[in-house]
């Protein structure tokens, strides 16, 4: 639907600071031009009104870790795009690319308005070391992984992405060049712990404390070995762990959350919905059904318990002063979109309010990217990206699946228009 003048009638405003109920929102030009009680608001004749009593509004979803790709599909762009808005996620920080010059054309298609989708802020291809996945960049030497950040920088990358293997002295380079340039960051970690990653001075850092490699006794610098066994073992009050939280509180390193696709390797959790499971193509259908078989036999490799550290952490570290971000990292059945929804559900369930999950999914994610002062708040003079919700999300968290209307930039799009012929299109056809 075309960008028009909109008054949403009668609406409960859910942000970080509580809910505002039976509230007028007027939209102009793209951004939120007034907010209050339904008596206080002067709607013009010439704009259209929408009565949505029973209705929650919320700032659409800054997502943080949202690939165009799964594995197995290199990408998925075309897809991911309308699945994503069609969730109420309307900006996404991709995390890492598999296919470079897609994501980039993806970018500015959404851009120019030729294509529905949120507004992408690309990641340039991942680095990683010489025991590294193999399509993945494998500097040799600093110099080479600088050459790459300028590079990649000029094609149109914003963030890059260094991946399990990177070693110390290229991911140094990597930091110190794209600083340089204005750019950002971010690691899904092995090699490097997370306490030498921050002294370097990276931006953000994937996952939390399952991809934390500080607590291995036997770990030798850039050695990349599994952390599974040290997490049955940790207790959530050792010392250790305040200290890490302290330095990369100090240090001002962001946490993205990617609870939803960690819930995965447990059998003991939920797995997907029928909502997913109609979206995947048959190949990635009966892959599913082996995985939860599997998973179901053997239990998972990792007890129970580890689920609930895992939430902790990033509970601790929120309450420390840290800023956490979401985003659902689509892989197995986790799909863009729908896996950012879980994720906010996932971070209810960790012990946040429904009002600092929302600021967690929402305001932080967009101030981690440097545009929190146009997205992630319901304000008047910001972007009108929003999300009307079918209830009471302050009463229930699973309310954020009820998307009737999403909006960005002024923008109306309706979700059922976005999913339609979707189905069967994630993984192989």
């Amino acid at each position: 639907m075309p960008r028009q003048s909109v008054a949403l009638i009668g609406v409960d405003v859910l942000s970080s600071k509580g809910v505002l109920r039976a509230q007028t929102i007027l939209l102009e030009d793209g951004r939120i031009s007034k907010i209050g009680p339904g008596p206080d608001v002067s709607v013009p004749e010439h704009v259209k009104t929408l009565n949505l009593p029973n209705h929650t509004v919320i700032p659409g979803l800054v997502g943080m870790h949202d690939h165009t790709h799964m594995p197995g599909q290199t990408f998925m762009g075309a897809s991911a795009s309308r699945l994503w808005l069609a969730s109420g996620v309307t900006t996404v920080q991709t995390a890492g690319s598999a296919d470079f010059s897609s994501e980039l054309a993806l970018t500015e298609a959404i851009r120019a308005g030729d294509v529905a989708g949120p507004r992408i802020f690309p990641t340039a291809p991942y680095l990683t070391g010489p025991d590294g996945n193999g399509p993945m960049a494998k500097p040799k030497t600093p110099d080479e992984a600088r050459q790459l950040v300028r590079d990649w920088s000029a094609s149109g990358a914003t963030w890059f992405k260094l991946y399990r293997h990177i070693q110390p002295h290229i991911a140094e380079a990597v930091i110190d060049e794209a600083h340089k340039l204005g750019r950002k960051v971010t690691g899904h970690l092995c090699s490097l712990t997370f306490s030498e990653a921050a002294r370097l001075g990276i931006d953000s850092i994937e996952h939390g404390l399952i991809s934390a490699s500080d607590f291995i006794a036997e770990k030798t610098t850039g050695q990349c070995i599994s952390n599974r066994s040290t997490l049955a073992g940790l207790e959530m009050d050792d010392p250790r762990i305040k200290l890490l939280i302290d330095l990369l509180v100090a240090k001002q390193v962001t946490l993205t959350s990617t609870l939803a696709i960690i819930e995965s390797h447990f059998a003991h959790r939920p797995q997907a919905d029928e909502r997913s499971l109609v979206l995947l193509s048959e190949t990635w259908r009966e892959q599913y059904e082996t995985r939860q078989h599997r998973l179901r036999q053997t239990g998972g490799q990792l007890p129970p318990s580890v689920l609930g550290k895992l939430m902790a952490f990033e509970v601790q570290f929120s309450k420390a002063g840290g800023r956490l971000v979401m985003g659902p990292d689509p892989g197995r059945h986790v799909l863009p979109g729908y896996g950012n929804q879980r994720g906010f559900e996932l971070l209810v369930e960790a012990g946040f309010s429904v009002h600092e999950a929302l600021e967690i999914a929402t305001a932080n994610g967009a101030e981690a990217l440097g545009i929190g002062e146009k997205v992630g708040r319901i304000s008047e003079g910001y972007l009108a990206d929003l999300v009307i919700l079918e209830g009471d999300l302050s009463a229930d968290p699973g309310v954020i699946r009820n998307v009737k209307l999403v909006i960005k930039g002024g923008e109306l799009y309706s979700p059922a228009k976005l999913l339609a012929g979707l189905e069967g299109k994630f993984g192989p056809q």
